[in-house]
């Protein structure tokens, strides 16, 4: 964990892989790949507490720093993310600078002062928290921000569509008033965009195993015609 935080410190970038769901054997494989975070994800696939514990034990035992997605904001929910073991905790759908200040403060009590030592991921991903933006970025003790550009562009009214020009502006924004206030942020990245994304300062770079699998598959089968 303490590679990680000094990595950032140090403007790095850390690479996290979302496995889709408890894979346990993907953790070696992803670790071995490269990867420097595995993004347990509680909130978009079916990943139990149990799971969470035992994923976060697995990515330990390979090198990997554990980050997990929280399906809900609830003191009670976290704090038994928490107790799994986890390195990190990101938050969705954060709107307001208390809810920033709330996951900071969970981080305090679960870990008996030891929140510090965690990376407190804050998910940026609507209109609203846009819009609160400069509240939410002044709360202390958030280590980075991860923008959220699909579910952005479904509060947008784009159903989801990340290639409208106004999301684009609107992401290309929120990373640059994250950068201008001195903090660090990150969001999904493929192979065609994490160039220009880490050009303009991101620092964690989010892909899944999914992605990975289309893009080896993709590049087998081109090579096979």
């Amino acid at each position: 964990m303490n590679r990680a935080k000094t990595k950032l410190a140090e403007g790095g970038a850390l690479l996290s892989v979302n496995p889709g769901g408890t894979a346990l054997p993907v953790v070696d494989a992803a670790a071995k790949a490269g990867a420097d975070v595995l993004f347990i994800d509680c909130e978009r696939s079916a990943v139990s507490v149990e799971g969470a514990y035992a994923m976060a034990r697995a990515a330990r035992a390979a090198g990997l720093v554990s980050v997990l997605r929280s399906h809900s904001r609830e003191t009670a929910d976290l704090v038994r993310y928490f107790d799994c073991g986890v390195d990190g905790i990101v938050l969705p759908q954060v709107e307001t600078a208390k809810q920033a200040a709330d996951l900071v403060a969970v981080a305090r009590y679960a870990t008996r002062g030891r929140e510090a030592e965690l990376l407190l991921i804050p998910q940026i991903e609507t209109v609203a928290a846009v819009e609160a933006l400069d509240e939410i970025l002044a709360v202390p003790g958030v280590d980075l921000f991860l923008i959220g550009p699909n579910d952005l562009a479904h509060s947008m009214g784009f159903l989801g569509d990340t290639s409208r020009p106004e999301l684009i502006r609107t992401v290309d924004d929120v990373a640059a008033r994250i950068r201008a206030a001195g903090l660090r942020f990150g969001l999904p990245v493929n192979a065609a965009n994490i160039g220009a994304w880490t050009g303009k300062g991101a620092q964690f770079l989010f892909t899944t195993l999914e992605q990975l699998l289309g893009l080896g598959v993709a590049t087998l089968k081109k090579g096979s015609a």
